[in-house]
């Protein structure tokens, strides 16, 4: 039912139609025109919530034309505008929403200079969306030069009924089941029609919004969506969530396509009230227990017996703790805390200034969150809960490694050990601690610039890693000389902090820079140049570290004789798979070398042509060497503990049939089922990761919402909380497989303490081995050189496992 109008008009023409008048004219003496209005009867009567549209221009040079729409019965003001004239664009002016009454009585005057020319629309709108149960749901067209005005109302008892914490999620979408589609949208490479969405209880935003879409406004939550869009008002965002009326707004954005004349909108209002998090968060801390499997299970699988009380003395385990402080080879370990103390902290002054921005002005585009499963943290922070509390395995995983390593060296402390440094597994638990606090930091406020934050220990972890394999292939300082190892030093750590981690920092974030704001042509050809540079450096320490020179290579005190003994080459062929393998080492790891080379060649075009993200850049090749080099140097790591059990076997029960099984084929199976279930984590990790992806930094705000995906389980966590999880737990078994690669401790990684022991008693008894064979210096021996040693034990009787 259209409204009952009656008008009284001065020097002016009418309109009317559907609820929309259009009146012109031109003032005359007076400077006065004036309309009334009567007689409203609305379509939903028993509510009767409605705005007034106000539309207008006028002609003339420097001069202002007022327009004022108030209640004759009151002369309460419903609408103000001072019009400036001449300008192109329209001046729109909303009121408050009013409850209007069938007998409501409203007059409209124009004040003005004489002889303005002006033509003025004025409608009345609906806006009120009704909630049941906390739900609302509305539809709606924005055109250009107009806004898409909708309010609803929150009473006291929809929001607090106990003292658990409400939010309220307004959404807008535009392309359900093709409903909603941008009619210009035939593909990713056309323009997008974009529009603006606001969230305020303060009715003159309304106008600003429309005026300025971007600016920021007090008390006004907005951001940018093509297809999907939601703001999540909660105890902790600005404004905070209070009962009364809250309108809506929505405008084309005026940087997007315009060609499309119109967009289909559909909104949703949902009312979430006395939720709790905190038993979520509990169940998450006890899955993240679960890791304590990993480093007794991998202990038992590569040393076939696990680490019992009564192999520990308690004071041997409190003077490992007094060590941390006092004593001992921590160096590696106290740079990795320190640095972690040093950027945790820088990090948190960025990203909290960037989430102060975004909070203050209410630019929801400034940190790219997962909207479809925002969880605010009540009244304390306004970010997503969910995904900062997925990052506790991470934390919780490096203290139960840093309680398993010390364990070790308290076994190692109370069996008289003396060849053990456990540093870098120490470095590597403490690193997964700060990626844990770094990568909270990082969903704090996500954004491509943030994005290296959350890498910052993800490279520390792969670099220790690295470090940790060519560590157990190395001459340390607390080697005793017959123990034949290699012929490298092992890394120092200030070299790992100071030529690798300390550049990788460096490019990462001057990377992320031209990825984000950009930087002169003549600086990134320059840091290009410096990268490649450094990339080439640190490829030639690889393969030296590697030998992947050529075997003439070698330095020139290593005696001719000897160099025949450190390679298989002179063997017509190879008799044994472990000897195949030693054979052809040299050439695998070339080959694997010239591969790994290619990806960082190909990887550093796609970064530089900005196809791929540049922390991602770095990680993926640190991470695929770290996958080559484990799997280089696992294979003959596994041949030495299989030729160390050949000749042990254990009888066991199997359906009421007593089998006596070689030991060498339970570790073989123990290690494929470990290697099995590691590879089952990383897959699903990257799946959660890459293929269920909720946002894209990388893109612009709105096109990167159109990821945006629903909890993935218990209403709390998406599939990124649950690539935290597995990602955690995929390291934690790839620290494992590492730590048993760099044996910290010579005596129980190896069993060198009972090789010397039995090869020097042999020598003092039978005189049956060359000392000259067992003292050949250290830092002249190839890595294949273990194997022969580990031989020599077995066949000596080296000790039951």
């Amino acid at each position: 039912m259209l409204p009952l109008i009656t008008l009284v008009l001065s020097h002016a023409s009418i309109v009317l139609s559907n609820n929309i008048w259009t009146f012109s004219g031109t003032l005359g003496d007076d400077n006065l025109i004036e309309m009334d209005i009567s007689d409203i009867t609305l379509i939903n009567a028993d509510k009767g919530d409605a705005i007034f549209k106000l539309t207008g221009s006028c002609t003339g040079e420097h001069t202002h034309i007022q327009i004022k729409l108030f209640e004759v019965s009151t002369y309460e003001t419903t609408i103000y505008k001072d019009m400036t004239c001449g300008s192109d664009k329209k001046v729109i002016k909303y009121s408050e929403p009013l409850v209007l009454q069938t007998l409501t009585k409203f007059r409209i005057q124009a004040y003005g200079k004489t002889g303005t020319e002006f033509n003025t629309t004025l409608s009345l709108e609906e806006t009120d969306v009704a909630l049941q149960s906390g739900v609302g749901t509305t539809e709606g067209k924005i055109e250009q030069n107009s806004m898409l005005v909708k309010s609803f109302t929150i009473k006291p008892e929809d929001i607090r009924s106990t003292s658990d914490w409400s939010y309220i999620e307004v959404s807008v979408e535009s392309d359900i089941n093709n409903k909603y589609l941008d009619p210009d949208k035939t593909g990713d490479m056309d323009p997008r029609l974009v529009a603006r969405l606001m969230l305020t209880n303060n009715s003159a935003n309304l106008d600003e919004f429309y005026i300025n879409p971007g600016a920021a406004l007090d008390g006004a939550l907005r951001l940018s969506f093509s297809t999907f869009g939601m703001i999540t008002l909660s105890n902790a965002s600005n404004p905070i969530i209070q009962s009364g009326t809250w309108y809506i707004g929505i405008v084309l954005d005026c940087g997007s396509n315009l060609a499309t004349r119109e967009k289909k909108v559909k909104i949703d209002i949902n009312v979430r009230k006395d939720y709790e998090c905190e038993h979520k968060i509990v169940i998450l801390f006890v899955a993240s227990l679960l890791g304590i499997v990993i480093p007794i299970g991998a202990r038992f699988i590569f040393t076939l017996k696990c680490i019992r009380y009564k192999d520990i003395k308690f004071k041997c385990w409190l003077i490992t703790i007094r060590n941390w402080f006092w004593s001992g080879r921590k160096g590696l370990t106290y740079l990795t805390l320190f640095l972690g103390c040093i950027l945790i902290v820088s990090a948190f002054q960025v990203v909290h200034g960037k989430y102060a921005e975004m909070h203050s002005s209410g630019d929801r585009d400034i940190c790219y969150y997962n909207e479809k499963c925002y969880r605010p943290y009540g009244a304390y922070y306004d970010v997503s809960t969910n995904a900062i509390a997925s990052n506790l395995p991470f934390m919780v995983h490096g203290v139960i490694l840093v309680i398993y390593f010390s364990i070790c060296e308290a076994y190692c402390r109370s069996n008289e050990h003396t060849h053990f440094d456990y540093s870098i597994p120490y470095s590597i638990a403490l690193a997964f601690i700060c990626e844990g606090f770094g990568s909270l930091l990082y969903h704090i406020c996500p954004s491509q610039i943030i994005f290296q934050f959350d890498t910052l220990f993800m490279f520390v972890v792969s670099v220790l890693m690295i470090i940790s394999i060519f560590d157990g292939y190395s001459i340390r300082e607390s080697d005793i000389r017959n123990t034949v190892i290699a012929k490298h030093k092992s890394v120092r750590a200030p070299k790992v902090f100071t030529f690798f981690v300390g550049p990788v920092y460096f490019f990462n974030f001057i990377g992320n820079l031209i990825a984000s704001k950009g930087l002169p042509v003549q600086l990134v050809v320059v840091f290009y140049i410096l990268f490649a540079v450094w990339w080439m450096s640190i490829l030639l320490w690889a393969a030296y570290k590697l030998d992947i020179w050529p075997d003439d290579f070698y330095p020139p005190n290593i005696p001719e004789e000897l160099r025949s003994t450190l390679s298989f080459n002179s063997m017509d062929k190879p008799v044994t798979v472990k000897e195949f393998i030693f054979r052809y080492a040299a050439t695998f790891k070339r080959i694997a070398f010239m591969l790994f080379c290619s990806f960082v060649v190909a990887g550093f075009l796609l970064a530089a042509f900005k196809k791929l993200a540049f922390s991602m850049f770095i990680l993926g090749v640190l991470i695929l060497g770290l996958i080559a080099l484990t799997t280089i140097f696992f294979i003959p790591t596994i041949c030495i503990h299989f030729r160390r059990t050949s000749h042990l076997r254990k009888t066991i029960n199997i359906f009421n049939r007593t089998c006596n099984i070689p030991v060498c084929h339970l570790v073989l199976v123990g290690i494929v089922l470990y290697g099995a279930i590691g590879c089952g984590v990383v897959i699903t990790s990257l799946v959660f990761f890459k293929v269920f992806s909720v946002t894209d930094k990388s893109l612009e705000p709105w096109r990167s919402r159109e990821y945006n995906s629903p909890c993935f389980l218990n209403d709390f966590y998406d599939t990124h909380d649950f690539w935290h999880l597995f990602a955690s737990f995929a390291l934690m078994m790839m620290t494992m497989i590492v730590v048993q690669i760099g044996k910290p401790c010579r005596e129980c990684y190896l069993k060198l303490a009972a090789t010397r022991n039995k090869i020097h008693n042999e020598q003092e008894t039978n005189n049956t081995v060359n000392k000259e064979d067992v003292k050949i210096p250290a830092k002249n021996v190839d890595v294949g050189a273990v194997l022969q040693l580990t031989d020599s034990a077995d066949d000596l009787g080296a000790e039951d496992v």
